[in-house]
């Protein structure tokens, strides 16, 4: 199984062709792309069942579940919010630090995902939102949903490449994070909470349903309102977040994903400027230990961002967003 994609300038471009040599490869842990016809059965008072079906409109999307690693997925949650400033060199020689954070308008693109016997090819692709989830018993992970405007037909054949040759190796540079490898920050400092995992939601909250008239595709990929939520979980040690919470007090909270030095240094940071904790509940059972849930709403920075991606690794910036 495989993941492939590539921007596209159109979103209604059909063309596919070969990838290009900033493609993206994806050794995803699992994708459900599913496709609706959506007919449309009229009820009738003649009988109990259907009589016939009206063609309607065609709609496919899914989520893309993936390891986080520092390049090739990282470039998902570049198309899922559409800017990216790449400084070279930095943090050090041989790196290039990518800086992705909200646009007016995020990238289309193609995908081809390889099921086993066929290669599924898909165009007119947006990301619908993202989101990002880290406990210490897992790695460091993203489950992209996309929406496509087609399916093409005839299917393309499976790639033949061997397995080393088309995913990137699984070495102490290129793989996800994971265990102390990730850590988190309130207002720029390790505050001492015991986070037990954290969850950060996007949404672009693409029109799914704006189809034209005499069409069975959707005829535009449409972004509205941006979204930026989340949780987590901490151990009830301290009543700081509590307090927090109680008194409306708004926090700067950053998860920092980093493996590696020097030059084989890859990092995956997510800050969050201010959020805003909506909830919180502190259950109790039985004999269990207090575990603080928040759930937190983020809002703008001075900048207007309400989320700033930071990735380093050795992509240029043209392979990042390619």
């Amino acid at each position: 199984r495989y993941f492939q994609f590539e921007t596209k300038s159109d979103f209604t471009s059909e063309s596919f062709g070969a990838f290009g040599s900033n493609d993206h490869k994806l050794d995803v842990s699992g994708e459900d792309i599913t496709g609706d016809h959506q007919y449309i059965y009229p009820p009738t008072a003649t009988g109990r069942t259907k009589r016939n079906r009206i063609t309607g409109p065609k709609k496919w999307g899914g989520p893309i579940d993936t390891p986080v690693f520092a390049s090739g997925a990282t470039s998902l949650l570049y198309y899922g919010l559409g800017t990216c400033t790449t400084t070279t060199n930095t943090p050090t020689t041989a790196h290039n630090q990518h800086v992705i954070t909200k646009g007016k308008t995020i990238p289309f693109f193609r995908a081809a995902v390889g099921r086993d016997l066929k290669e599924h090819q898909y165009v007119g692709g947006i990301v619908n939102g993202f989101t990002l989830d880290y406990s210490p018993s897992e790695v460091f992970s993203a489950s992209v949903d996309v929406i496509f405007r087609r399916e093409l037909s005839p299917l393309g054949t499976l790639k033949t490449d061997s397995e080393s040759s088309f995913f990137p190796a699984y070495s102490t540079t290129e793989r996800t994070f994971g265990g102390v490898e990730v850590s988190t920050e309130i207002d720029g400092a390790d505050a001492g909470d015991c986070f037990e995992s954290v969850s950060i939601s996007v949404e672009n909250n693409v029109a799914d349903d704006a189809y034209c008239l005499g069409s069975a595709y959707l005829g535009a990929g449409i972004v509205a309102g941006l979204e930026v939520t989340g949780s987590f979980d901490l151990q009830y040690d301290a009543s700081t977040r509590y307090t927090d919470w109680l008194d409306g007090t708004e926090r700067q909270f950053t998860l920092k994903a980093t493996h590696s030095a020097t030059t084989a240094e890859r990092r995956v940071w997510t800050d969050l400027p201010k959020i805003s904790m909506d909830t919180t509940k502190l259950p109790t059972d039985n004999i269990e230990r207090y575990v603080q849930t928040v759930d937190f709403t983020a809002e703008n920075d001075t900048n207007g961002d309400p989320i700033i991606i930071t990735i380093a690794n050795g992509e240029t910036n043209a392979q990042f967003t390619g």
